[in-house]
């Protein structure tokens, strides 16, 4: 927090100079400029400090490896951050003339230092800063199934090597798409599986890797952050000090290593006490490079484990006629003929190939197939083109007549789709919902009625592909679903598009400049310069590219001025990446899609207002961005799509006008204009997914999947509109997240201001304290969908209403600081004699502060998953009624033992000593 220290001490420095050089102003419009100044001086002191003090204690307990940062704390940090960047927005306009009057003068400062000193009471109610880490361990990958006696034999030998002979290093190398990965992927889980004590660390490295990108993956495996810190050896060291702090054995897995690695330089994993590596590379000169004490050759498969493999995944369900099935066994008998030989025994062909045949029937097509093979593998023996051609073969089965329609190059849609994917870098993981939208920005979807039919169909087009094994399933840090190309299949697709795209992007070190001219050819229809490192596109560039539809250039963070001739040239242009960039002109009338998010531009771009085909707009996370320009988003009128930032008032008038509008993310003034939001919403005919605030921003982040509608009412004022507005407050039938935060003039009961639907998951309710219950206790709302249950800091929550019977996918309740809660969920069926609830999938239970909590549930909680119970400050609790239904019968007597998923139980002193002295955890 040193910057955010360096950039208070610099404006306040400059404010007092003008106030010292024009005495006779420091009293502006009655206002004493001085004593604003020396006010919000001091809030911004304390916030500085606590956020230093914050800071260090976080990263201090994080160098343990067993530790992670509290999810509210994380908020907080990244609101102190962009605190952060608005003062460096003030520091550059400090020097202009009338700063001190237009700053101090108007509402700017009053409002900065309500945020401030919010941030800073914050702070003091935060209790521990971080929670004991359980996730540390790694994390089973998704494999396919191995095949053949070798690759078993290879299991066990790397198995016995790390736990019986404990080998320090062990090098697998073969050919590309002969299976190291998978290999590796099934020793990964199987460590996970039964040495529940050690941890696995999985590091993918591309073939474009750099020190940095290592040390970031390593350390975002052990959840040590070093963003704070850019120079290699003082990361190696901390890298080095958090491994040491494990204080548990572990195997570090670098996969598909090109190049050896000075091992010091990403922590020195191998001095440190407990640790194994494991490497896998297509080079056996890289595993002796990198010192492996064991080397282990993956080899191709013989005949019959290239049939059995073919068979397994073609589909041993499917029934072959006689007929076919003797053409498809003579695959594997006929010496010129044979497809796994085609492939040399390489799993990544054989799957590939048995994937495009998958379902395939006819002998026609077994006839067909095999001799298009058959001449696509001949006349050249090096095993690389080999390769190429087998995959290129899967390609063009997904043209399944063979006819190449669709397009003008003959490609069909479906082709292009997978031919998208290779614009991002190597081992990227897409996420699907992005890469949908991209399809459909591209008409590579059919166009259909609504958007959500759309991506039902970019969905179904995604499965395709990974159902004929050219993507593969995956999912990123942020839990969403994605999908990745192998290299071999990426190089594959790079191949067919060589002269109509160009891909340069990776992830560090690599363009500074913004490539020349000749590169821009006047063919060109997509280009990908994603994770580079260009600062500019100067004056005169304006590369002649009529056929461009596609320019990504996010994440090139230090980009920050790109000349106003770049984009006249390009009137094809649909898709615009520009996240995380600097752009300030705009006019390109095609254009479809435009992502400008986590931009630092303090005003929208000029012209547009010009984009009026524009479908797709972002501006998430704009931090800069005040306010929007009036009658901006009256000139949209297409908009399918519009994600505006959080900080920025949404213009609801502009918004109803909106017709074609499918997705909505902002935020929205108050209730009222909620209100409008909705109604306006379901008059079109068709479902808006929406992300929505009601009232002031709270930075509490929505999960970035749009394929369901959240709401969050913010320190919203329900009493001052209630007359405005209908008496219950509509919700979208989809909506699935509901947050009340700090909010005002509710009803005593929930559902007397809202219509809860049936479809909502999460349920947060926090620091509202007008709310005394959620239901009424005659009301039937089923909540057969909700998982998560939190409430929190709601001082006049008594009785929640909850029925038993309503919650059978619940699997989070927390309920925190209510001190007049007396019971949590009333037994539905008490009439009927029942005395169990059953709560199949409820996997924590949290209880805290709450002074007055006789009962959780007066029936018996049958509780079968359960994963964490943590019991604090509930002094009149007696008895936690959780049934674990799993007997054990020793000697004739039934006992109960607590279920397998039951990790942590804590207590504090008064309620355990009250547990140890009755059975108040039943069956624990």
């Amino acid at each position: 927090m040193v910057m955010l220290e360096m950039l208070v001490c610099s404006i306040f420095s400059k404010i007092g100079d003008k106030l010292i050089d024009h005495g006779d102003h420091i009293l502006s419009r009655g206002l004493n400029l001085e004593s604003i100044s020396d006010s919000l001086k001091r809030s911004l002191d304390s916030l500085t400090a606590k956020a230093s003090d914050v800071d260090e204690q976080i990263k201090n307990s994080e160098l343990s490896g067993k530790k992670k940062r509290k999810r509210e704390v994380e908020d907080w940090l990244k609101q102190v951050q962009v605190i952060q960047t608005e003062l460096s927005a003030l520091e550059n306009d400090a020097d202009s003339e009338g700063f001190v009057s237009r700053f101090l003068g108007s509402d700017r400062a009053p409002k900065l230092q309500e945020r401030v000193d919010k941030l800073v009471e914050q702070s003091r109610h935060f209790g521990e800063l971080v929670l004991d880490d359980c996730d540390i361990r790694g994390e089973a990958l998704l494999t396919t199934k191995l095949v053949g006696k070798a690759f078993e034999d290879n299991v066990e030998r790397i198995w016995k090597l790390l736990v019986t002979d404990k080998v320090p290093s062990i090098g697998i190398y073969g050919m590309g798409g002969v299976g190291k990965t998978t290999l590796t992927k099934h020793i990964n889980n199987r460590l996970l599986q039964e040495l529940t004590q050690e941890c696995v660390f999985w590091i993918t490295v591309s073939r474009d890797f750099s020190i940095m990108m290592l040390q970031d993956e390593i350390a975002r495996a052990i959840m040590l952050d070093l963003s704070d810190e850019r120079d290699e050896d003082k990361r190696a060291a901390r890298l080095h000090k958090a491994l040491l702090s494990l204080g548990k054995k572990f195997v570090l897995v670098l996969d598909d290593l090109w190049e050896d690695v000075i091992l010091e330089k990403v922590g020195d994993p191998l001095r440190v006490e407990g640790c194994q590596l494991i490497i896998t590379s297509r080079s056996l000169e890289v595993c002796r490079q990198m010192n492996c004490q064991e080397f282990i050759q993956v080899e191709p498969l013989d005949t019959v484990e290239s049939w059995n493999l073919f068979s397994e995944v073609h589909g041993r369900q499917t029934t072959l006629n006689p007929q076919v099935e003797e053409i498809a066994k003579s695959v594997v008998k006929m010496c010129d003929g044979l497809v796994v030989k085609m492939c040399d025994g390489l799993p990544l062909g054989i799957i590939t190939v048995a994937g495009s045949m998958r379902g395939v029937t006819a002998v026609h097509a077994w006839r067909d197939a095999m001799k298009e093979l058959e001449e696509s593998a001949t006349g050249n023996d090096r095993m690389d083109v080999k390769v190429f051609k087998v995959l290129k073969y899967s390609f063009d089965r997904l043209d399944p007549d063979h006819r190449r329609q669709g397009n003008e190059d003959g490609y069909t849609k479906l082709q292009h789709c997978f031919l998208y994917c290779s614009l991002y870098p190597e081992d990227y993981l897409i996420p699907r919902q992005k890469l949908i939208r991209r399809f459909i920005s591209e008409e590579l979807v059919d166009k259909r009625k609504s958007m959500k039919a759309q991506f039902d169909k970019g969905h179904s087009v995604l499965d395709i592909l990974v159902n004929v094994c050219l993507l593969e399933r995956s999912r990123d840090y942020d839990d969403r679903d994605c999908v990745k190309m192998h290299d071999l299949v990426r190089t594959m697709a790079m191949k067919i598009t060589e002269g109509k795209s160009k891909v340069i992007a990776g992830f560090y070190d690599h363009l500074k400049e913004i490539p020349s001219e000749e590169v821009w050819t006047k063919d060109l229809e997509k280009m990908s310069l994603m994770h580079n490192d260009i600062k500019e596109i100067p004056d005169g560039i304006s590369p002649y590219c009529p056929k461009l539809s596609t320019l990504l250039l996010s994440w090139n963070v230090e980009l920050h001025y790109i000349a106003d001739s770049f984009f006249s040239k390009m009137h094809g242009l649909r898709t615009l990446d520009f996240s995380l960039v600097h752009v300030s002109d705009l006019g390109m009338k095609a254009l479809k899609e435009l992502d400008l998010s986590f931009t630092q531009i303090t005003e929208v771009p000029r012209g547009m207002e010009k984009l009026v085909n524009l479908e797709f707009l972002s501006l998430r996370s704009f931090y800069q961005l005040k306010v929007l320009p009036t009658d901006f988003i009256f000139y949209l009128r297409k908009l399918k799509c519009l994600y505006l930032p959080y900080y920025v008032e949404a213009p609801i008038v502009e918004i109803e006008m909106l017709k074609e509008m499918e997705e909505f993310e902002g935020r929205l003034k108050d209730v009222c204009d909620f209100d409008r939001f909705i109604r306006s919403q379901n008059s079109k005919g068709h479902a808006v997914s929406y992300r929505v605030q009601v009232g002031k921003v709270n930075f509490e982040a929505f999960k970035n999947d749009m394929n369901f509608s959240s709401v969050m009412f913010s320190s919203a004022d329900f009493k001052t509109t209630r007359e405005e507005r209908e008496v219950v407050t509509l919700l979208a039938s989809d909506t699935q997240r509901l947050t009340f935060h700090e909010c005002e003039g509710s009803s005593k009961c929930l559902s007397d201001d809202f219509s809860i639907p049936s479809s909502l998951k999460i349920l947060k309710i926090e620091l509202c304290h007008g709310i005394e219950s959620i239901l009424k206790n005659e009301q039937s709302i089923v909540f057969s969908s909700l998982r998560g249950l939190n409430i929190f800091n709601c001082n006049k929550m008594k009785k929640l209403g909850l029925l038993g019977s309503d919650f059978p996918n619940l699997e989070e309740i927390r309920i925190k600081g209510c001190p007049d809660v007396e019971d949590i969920i009333v037994q539905a069926v008490e009439a009927e004699g029942e005395e169990n609830v059953s709560l199949p999938k409820l996997k924590t239970l949290e209880l805290r502060n709450l002074p007055r909590l006789k009962s959780i549930c007066k029936a018996t909680m049958k509780c079968g998953s359960i994963e964490r119970i943590e019991l604090w400050g509930c002094p009149l609790l007696k008895k936690v009624p959780l049934y674990f239904p799993r007997e054990v019968v020793v000697d004739g007597q039934t006992n109960y033992s607590r279920p397998p998923s039951l990790r942590e139980i804590k207590l504090l002193q008064n309620e355990r000593e009250w547990c140890e002295s009755s059975t108040t955890v039943a069956h624990v």
